[in-house]
Formats: C-alpha cells, sequence, structure tokens
C-alpha cells in the first residue's frame, strides 16, 4: 500500500512531498530529497478523522505526513478508528446529523415536560411527612425575613378564625392524620399595597394575608380558600415544586459545569412560593379537594367562587394603578396566574350540587346556567 502526501519536521513550516509504504507490519516514509523513515507500524499515530479533513501520521520523532488520503489511511489503521469512522459517517451525512439533533430536542423536551414531573410527584409522595416540616420551617423563616411582616389583625380575629380551622376544618381530612396544620397570618406588602394571598407549605403550615381575610365577607370565603391550600398540602403540591426546581437547576448546573446552581437552590421553597404559579393540574386537584370537602361541610362552594373573583379584581385594580406609576414588583406574578374563570365555573356546578342536597357532586349531570 502506498499514500501519498507531505512531511515536515518537528516546528518546522516547509514541507516536502513524500509517500508512506506499507509491508505487512511495517513501514517506510520516503521524502523528496532523499531523506527515509522505517520502523513498525504501530509506532505511528494517526489523528481522527473529522469529515474529509487532512489526516496527520505524527512519527517517533515528532515530524509529520500528512495525507487527504483518508480512506487508505482507515484501512491501514482499522483498528484504530472504527470509532472515528462511525463519527464520520454522521459528519458526512447531515441527515443523520439532523435525526440526531431532532432525537436530542425530543427526548430532553420529553424529559422536563413528562419525566421530570412524574419523577417529582413520586418522591414527594414518598418522603415522610418529617422531611415536609424539615423544609417548611426553613422556608417561613425566610419568608419572615425577606417578604412577610407581622400580622396587623385583631387578635380576636385571628383566633376566631384558628379556632374555626382547628374544630371544624381539619376534622374533615379525616386519611391524613400526619399532617400538622397550622395557621399563620402575615402582612404581605407590595410598596403601601397589601397583597390578598394565601399561601401552604408542605408541613400543613397554612399563611393568610391580612389583605384576604379584610378581602373575605364572611367565614365560607376563608373556608373555601383554607380547604383549597389543605388541598395542596395533602397532593404534596408544594413539594413536587421544590423537587421538580432541583431536578432543572441540577441538570442546568451539570450541562454548563456552574456549580452556583446548588447554591441558588439555597434560597428554597420561599422563593418560589413567591415568584411561582401551581401548575394547572395542580389548582384544579386543589380545587376538586376543597369543593368536595365544602359540600361535606356544608358550605356553598359559590363562596370559592365569590372570593376568586374578588381577589382577582383587587389584583387587576392594584396593576392597573401600578402600570400608571410604571411601577412593576411582586403583583406582576399574581397578575399571571391562570385564569380563574374555569374555575369559577366549576365552582358553581359544585354549588348547584349544594342546593340540592347533594354529597357527592356529578358536576357532569348539573348544569352549572342558572
Amino acid at each position: 500500500m502506498i499514500i501519498h502526501g507531505k512531511w515536515h519536521s518537528l516546528g518546522s513550516a516547509a514541507q516536502s512531498v513524500a509517500a508512506l509504504y506499507i509491508e505487512d507490519d511495517d513501514y517506510r516514509l520516503e521524502i523528496d530529497g532523499g531523506r527515509t523513515y522505517s520502523g513498525e507500524l504501530q509506532s505511528l499515530q494517526v489523528s481522527d478523522r473529522l469529515g474529509n479533513v487532512e489526516r496527520k501520521i505524527t512519527l517517533e520523532d515528532g515530524s509529520i505526513f500528512a495525507s487527504q488520503d483518508n480512506d487508505a489511511i482507515d484501512r491501514l489503521f482499522k483498528d484504530h478508528t472504527k470509532l472515528n469512522n462511525f463519527i464520520h459517517a454522521i459528519e458526512s451525512h447531515i441527515g443523520l446529523v439532523a435525526i440526531a439533533t431532532l432525537l436530542t430536542i425530543t427526548f430532553a423536551f420529553s424529559f422536563f415536560k413528562w419525566g421530570v414531573p412524574w419523577a417529582s410527584t413520586k418522591i414527594a409522595h414518598a418522603l415522610p411527612q418529617k422531611t415536609n416540616e424539615l423544609i417548611a420551617g426553613e422556608t417561613l423563616k425566610f419568608l419572615d425575613k425577606y417578604m412577610f411582616e407581622e400580622s396587623k389583625l385583631d387578635v380576636e380575629k385571628i383566633e376566631h378564625i384558628r379556632e374555626h380551622f382547628r374544630s371544624t376544618l381539619i376534622p374533615l381530612d379525616k386519611n391524613n392524620n400526619s399532617i400538622n396544620y397550622k395557621l399563620h397570618f402575615r402582612e404581605w406588602n407590595d410598596g403601601e399595597t397589601g397583597i390578598p394571598n394565601a399561601l401552604a407549605l408542605p408541613s400543613g403550615d397554612i399563611i393568610l394575608t391580612d389583605e384576604f381575610v379584610k378581602l373575605s365577607e364572611n367565614q365560607d370565603e376563608i373556608d373555601a380558600v383554607l380547604l383549597h391550600e389543605m388541598g395542596h398540602v395533602v397532593r404534596r403540591h408544594t413539594l413536587e415544586m421544590v423537587i421538580e426546581s432541583a431536578f432543572v437547576t441540577t441538570a442546568v448546573m451539570l450541562i454548563t459545569g456552574d456549580n452556583n446552581g446548588l447554591a441558588d437552590m439555597g434560597v428554597g421553597l420561599g422563593s418560589l412560593l413567591v415568584s411561582t404559579n401551581y401548575s394547572r393540574n395542580h389548582e384544579t386537584e386543589a380545587d376538586l379537594y376543597a369543593f368536595e370537602h365544602m359540600l361535606i361541610a356544608k358550605i356553598d362552594p359559590q363562596a370559592f367562587s365569590d372570593i376568586m373573583n374578588r381577589i382577582t379584581e383587587s389584583i387587576e385594580e392594584i396593576n392597573d394603578e401600578k402600570s400608571e406609576e410604571d411601577e412593576g414588583g411582586i403583583l406582576d406574578y399574581l397578575s399571571t396566574h391562570p385564569s380563574t374563570a374555569k374555575r369559577v365555573e366549576q365552582a358553581k356546578r359544585y354549588s348547584k350540587c349544594f342546593q340540592i342536597g347533594m354529597i357527592i357532586c356529578d358536576t357532569s349531570t348539573v348544569n352549572s346556567e342558572h
């Protein structure tokens, strides 16, 4: 076998025409000018094949023989080039490159779209309640330090809501005795504007803001929201959010090599609660939990519809004022919360069941129109 090419010595740019002769396991390199190299074939080092780029064969003294005859070099070093030939085959066919890229994108999308939520759900429900309590303890500290202030509600009002929560709502959750529900009241402001909201930590700690309590016209409306938050706790939605966030952050860290991702995770669940919405499925599950238990407690689900509409109107009014002042803030998050229209419509269906005395509601047979 003869391979034609050019040779240059180590550290020199000057090239000379040369020919590489192969006989069994030996080689002989003849260079214009009479210079000759010879030795065992295994002493040569060949560069990887990348498309049709010129290949380089390094001799023992560091000098280099270069050739465009890639196929001949592949045959010569077939054991060395099996993997490189595979890479070359892919690189030489744009269709294969496109297919490989598409498969990679599809896998990555599927993993984050369905794989991560599925795994997060399984992990969240497998973790002991003690884990939820440990996470929640740090989260409440974070929220109190950076987001909340002490409640300014009347103490008697707070105690009345707490006692009602303990005596009426908690007993409804008969299948989750391990959850230690606690009710907290905090003032949450965006500038000078009070935020009407409720938050649930995975431990069973539920936080009502002063503005939410002020916006509620009766106990049924407060109960509707409390039951909704209990639904998030029972279904472990908040813990799923934490686990999903950890999945994504860790994946990005591994891909980019940026270890700061682990430090970012340290801000914990608190930052997630004030900057991330529950998924539509999470909200639907929590709503259904609330409606079903409202029927058992003989509370009209219309109360949920009323308070949700009032909260939405309040936030829209505040956002309009903020827009005129060209200000953003916490309310930007609340304004992007999924539309309440379908949720309110579902509440009305359950309200129809309440009105005819049904405890187990089949909404498919109930017309929500009055």
